[in-house]
């Protein structure tokens, strides 16, 4: 006789997941942008703190728009670490100069500045050796010449343009792919923390223990997300100086009431099954029967809406930066951005909204979609497999 295989529970729940389009296109969009958090200031075309590299003369122009650029080196200028790099950003060690054409003479370059598309660039002269600092200079003024055109004279291409300050716009975004998801991953990390442990409780040991938790989360049930967070960031902006430290609570603290009431509800009924009853039995604590018997048991619910909390995550960090309680200049955040830029619908330069607001929305829609496909997977009734 043939041995039949068994197939786990989470096996078969995985395997239908991925016969979910949508939730694949959703979990390739959340590690894409998870990859590009992670290496944000390798990626981005301007890996300055920020991506702050302002070069004015360059304001608002098209996606696509190509320049080069003289880069004239500062003196004793002390580069960061790598690892700060990454972090935070390179330092950069130069002043840009944007120029519309150039010739090297023996010792000295002879350009053209740019200073946009309806003024007319006056023509200057630099010699080599006040572009390159000390420590860069060469033996010769040939050598000199050399390393001027292959280390100080750069082409650079605006993908998706500049903004109103000459900084690139797609870095910006890539660099608010970090701001994003570290947001949503630490608020949801916090409300999931508050309202696992009250909803547990809750519905474990009801009584007037579940009333008066109910009724604290009836109190934060009836206040609006956005204008919960805008209270608790405003109330509590003088004791915390680090504003997105400081978005991470009043976002996270504004979230746990949804997960609260799925855990209390599970709990409601899961409680009263035979191997609670089991455990109770044998003499094994509330803390036990709680968090080793019932939560491993009722995760998949939990999963779910912590997913669902990450898009909203996402959408009140977007709204604090949008009413300019969020995270400050020069830092970019997409809900900034979409603010800085609301004014440029009507006119022919409506992708500087554009780009964050679709980055927002395919962002938010990629959880969601997630959350949608876990929640079938993880419902077996009607299920055949």
């Amino acid at each position: 006789m043939a041995e039949v295989k068994s197939i786990s529970l989470n096996a078969k729940a995985w395997k239908r997941l991925k016969r979910n389009k949508s939730a694949i296109f959703g979990m390739v969009v959340i590690a894409f942008s998870a990859v590009l958090a992670l290496l944000v200031y390798v990626v981005s075309p301007d890996n300055s703190p920020s991506g702050n590299e302002q070069i004015l003369q360059l304001e608002t122009h098209p996606p696509g728009f190509s320049i080069y650029i003289l880069k004239r080196n500062k003196e004793g200028f002390e580069p960061n670490s790598t690892w700060d790099g990454l972090v935070n950003g390179f330092k950069k060690g130069y002043e840009p100069i944007p120029i519309a054409d150039y010739k090297l003479g023996a010792d000295s370059i002879t350009y053209t500045e740019y200073r946009g598309k309806v003024f007319k660039g006056e023509v200057k002269t630099l010699a080599y050796t006040d572009i390159l600092s000390s420590s860069h200079l060469g033996n010769s003024a040939e050598e000199n010449k050399k390393l001027v055109e292959q280390n100080q004279i750069i082409k650079r291409t605006y993908w998706l343009g500049t903004d109103k300050f000459g900084r690139d716009v797609l870095s910006r975004l890539i660099i608010g792919v970090r701001v994003s998801l570290s947001v949503g991953l630490i608020s949801v990390a916090i409300s999931l923390l508050i309202g696992v442990v009250l909803g547990a409780v809750a519905g474990y040991f009801k009584g007037w223990v579940d009333e008066v938790i109910m009724w604290v989360i009836n109190v934060f049930w009836s206040i609006p997300t956005l204008l919960l967070a805008m209270g608790l960031y405003i109330s509590a902006g003088s004791l915390i100086e680090d504003k997105l430290v400081m978005i991470f609570i009043a976002v996270g603290l504004t979230m746990w009431v949804d997960t609260a009431r799925i855990v209390r509800g599970q709990f409601l009924s899961v409680r009263e099954l035979e191997y609670v009853t089991a455990a109770q039995s044998l003499g094994y604590n509330n803390a036990r029967i709680i968090f080793r018997h019932i939560m491993p048991n009722i995760m998949g619910p939990v999963i779910v809406v912590a997913c669902a909390n990450f898009a909203s995550a996402i959408l009140v960090e977007s709204g604090l930066s949008y009413i300019g309680l969020g995270i400050q200049p020069p830092a970019p955040s997409w809900g900034s951005m979409l603010n800085e830029y609301k004014d440029f619908i009507n006119t022919n330069k409506a992708y500087l909204a554009l780009f964050p607001g679709v980055a927002i929305m395919l962002l938010v829609l990629a959880f969601n979609l997630v959350g949608n496909g876990l929640r079938d997977a993880l419902d077996v009734k009607g299920q055949l497999e």
